[in-house]
């Protein structure tokens, strides 16, 4: 894996892994930013029940990661199989739909950020349960919804989750009006959004819980000023190309260089274009209208500042704390592939296509050529055969431009065509095969020529599994009288290919560097003030000598901000024996003086730390405009604990592996029932 994947998501659940199976709550990772709250991290996977049942079986390392990431493609495949075929009740048309989905643009263009995989994975089973409810009104739907609800929470990034929420409510603002007058059905549906609300409130428990004890903290509440920064990398109108050439918008061409490489592929496989052709031709009613106005209403939010759209969505509730619009495909390739089952569905069933159908496969063709002729005149043999020895050398970056992209891709697909036309020929069967083996063929090509550049890196697996064996098992504490700017993750770490960032959190290292969207308001204020820099002039633990004044240059043992007025008496307060443990700290500490002194804790604010000095409680107050302080009292000597506690964390964790232990029987027991 890559990017993201391997600088974000894998140390983060590593630390967890780490923390769990040296007996601790992961609650304070100490190797990130000064500190900061992991367990309320959304995307750090603390909660997320598929990274629960990986870290069963060790440490999460680079193969739990592949592993949760190819959960996700099963899962996206298997949930929009199950979706389609309530809606086609034809399963051979459900299965080439839930291909294209499982492989589509969003899942393979995307795959280095896998918090926006699981949001497309959980897109189908939410939709599936929903409309079940819609159709039925079983309480039981909004059992299962809570439980895919969760799961899309607590795995995916937190724009699917504030996007869910709004179609549960367009689903049932819908229903109330719809059935506004029958009262009987109007309680059913406030029956069953109570079931909802409770079965979520139970199942995210300890996520709810830790995301308020760290909201007074948290950096990303407040809307993101509507900049360059928020509107970054929409879907735009040059991705388009994707739709019918998806290896075109990773080519050199600068006219790409608007969105990131990763979030340019819009591709649904050629059979889920051509399905959507044939349903504009077949279905004209109600309901596809109102998908085609769906379609388009997310690619203008996809399109981000390009159209008006988004500067007034951005004044909802949950919006502008997000980046990224092009992550509003996800929506556009969903209704896209719904319509592209209907097209299909009675070409299916006949088995052989109409006049008009056959006309647009010979318009698609004519096309192709067309794009064939042009790209061929715009590029060169010579680059053509570079381009493919880099394909098949893994070379990550490609160097050609878009024209010998699109050569490319077109030949592939004359190539796919030739090659079931052969063995129809031979084999004569039937056209739902033929279509089968072209959809397989397309999406398993396609995919393969974007791998190097948006799935993984060209490094041997067992160059990872070496490193995760050879990780240390102890959290270093050799340095721990350093200066904190000593700890910059340069400082003697292991290193391995593909992975450049948090290393610290690898190593088991402090750190105040770390890639990490997640930190406190106060550090961040910290790093723009210069309070950071100030701090980490000092070691983890340090008194000060001196208060800090406007005019001061940078130096260690500064003080400032302080709730109580202490004489500081410089070298009079003895620190040693400093120990950094999973959520606490230790250092042994001596004052012979008749005054208290300050004690400094360099490490983010949280009103969760309690300190004791031999069993006594010391009030923990937040100093430095950034770090932590208690008063050591006079004449007194001792071990100084810190400790981060979250009293409420391991119960409501209790209660929210009960709640899906007992959905998920509920689950597979009425599904075996109905069976």
């Amino acid at each position: 894996m890559k990017w993201d994947n391997t600088n974000a998501y894998l140390p983060y659940r590593y630390f967890v892994s780490d923390a769990l199976w040296n007996g601790h709550l992961p609650l304070w990772n100490a190797f990130q930013h000064l500190g900061y709250p992991i367990y309320a991290d959304p995307q750090s996977g603390t909660w997320n029940p598929i990274t629960w049942i990986i870290m069963l079986f060790g440490k999460y390392t680079m193969s739990s990661l592949i592993t949760e990431l190819l959960s996700y493609f099963v899962i996206a495949g298997l949930g929009m199989f199950w979706f389609c075929t309530h809606l086609y009740k034809h399963q051979p048309t459900a299965f080439i739909i839930a291909l294209c989905f499982a492989l589509s643009g969003m899942m393979v263009g995307s795959a280095q950020l896998m918090v926006f995989v699981a949001g497309v994975a959980w897109l189908p089973w939410c939709s599936l349960t929903l409309l079940k409810f819609h159709q039925t009104f079983q309480v039981k739907y909004m059992v299962f919804s809570a439980l895919f609800f969760a799961m899309n929470t607590t795995s995916a990034s937190p724009a699917y989750t504030i996007i869910l929420v709004y179609i549960y409510l367009a689903v049932f603002g819908y229903l109330f009006w719809k059935n506004r007058k029958q009262v009987i059905l109007i309680k059913k549906i406030i029956v069953g959004g109570a079931v909802f609300c409770i079965s979520v409130v139970i199942l995210l428990l300890p996520y709810i819980n830790a995301f308020i004890e760290f909201s007074a903290y948290f950096n990303r509440l407040e809307k993101l000023p509507y900049s360059k920064f928020l509107i970054s990398n929409p879907f735009a109108v040059v991705d388009y190309l994707s739709f019918l050439f998806p290896y075109s918008v990773i080519s050199a061409s600068k006219v790409f260089d608007v969105t990131d490489l990763s979030l340019r592929n819009g591709y649904i496989g050629l059979i889920g274009i051509i399905g959507v052709v044939f349903s504009l031709i077949q279905i004209r009613n109600r309901k596809t209208i109102l998908v085609w106005i769906g379609i388009v209403f997310a690619l203008l939010l996809a399109a981000g500042d390009a159209t008006f759209l988004y500067k007034i969505v951005y004044h909802l509730p949950g919006f502008g704390v997000f980046r990224h619009p092009s992550f509003f495909r996800t929506y556009v390739l969903f209704l896209l592939l719904i319509l592209a089952g209907y097209g299909w569905l009675q070409t299916f069933r006949r088995g052989s296509f109409l006049q008009i159908e056959k006309y647009i496969l010979v318009g698609l063709g004519v096309v192709f050529c067309l794009a064939l002729g042009v790209s061929f005149m715009k590029t060169s043999v010579n680059e053509i055969i570079e381009n493919l020895t880099n394909v098949f050398n893994y070379v990550e970056f490609s160097t050609s431009l878009l024209s010998t992209h699109i050569f490319i891709n077109v030949v592939v697909v004359f190539f796919i065509l030739g090659i079931i036309l052969l063995l129809k020929k031979i084999f004569s069967f039937s056209l739902f095969t033929a279509i089968l083996i072209f959809t397989i063929l397309d999406l398993g090509i396609q995919t393969q020529l974007t791998f190097p550049t948006t799935i993984c890196h060209d490094i041997a697996f067992s160059t990872h599994k070496t490193y995760f064996e050879n990780l240390p098992t102890e959290i270093n504490q050799k340095d721990n009288h350093q200066p904190l700017k000593y700890f910059d993750e340069t400082q003697g770490l292991a290193y391995t290919k593909g992975i450049w960032k948090n290393m610290s959190t690898f190593n088991k290292t402090i750190s105040y560097e770390g890639y990490n969207p997640f930190k406190s308001k106060h550090f961040e204020a910290g790093q723009k003030s210069g309070a950071l820099e100030i701090n980490i002039q000092n070691p983890i633990f340090f008194t000060p000598t001196k208060k800090y004044e406007q005019n001061d240059s940078i130096q260690s043992g500064l003080i400032w901000n302080v709730p109580n007025s202490i004489e500081i008496l410089e070298g009079l307060l003895g620190i040693s024996s400093v120990k950094i443990g999973y959520n606490s700290f230790s250092t042994s500490v001596k004052n012979s003086t008749n005054q208290k002194q300050w004690l400094l804790l360099n490490q983010n604010y949280h009103h969760l730390w309690r300190a004791k000095l031999n069993d006594i409680v010391l009030p923990v107050h937040f100093v430095n405009d950034l770090i932590m302080g208690v008063e050591i009292p006079s004449n007194s000597e001792g071990e100084v604990v810190f400790t981060f506690t979250s009293p409420r964390t391991i119960y409501f964790a209790l209660v929210s592996i009960l709640g899906y232990l007992f959905i998920g029987f509920y689950f597979f027991f009425s599904k075996k029932q109905t069976k």
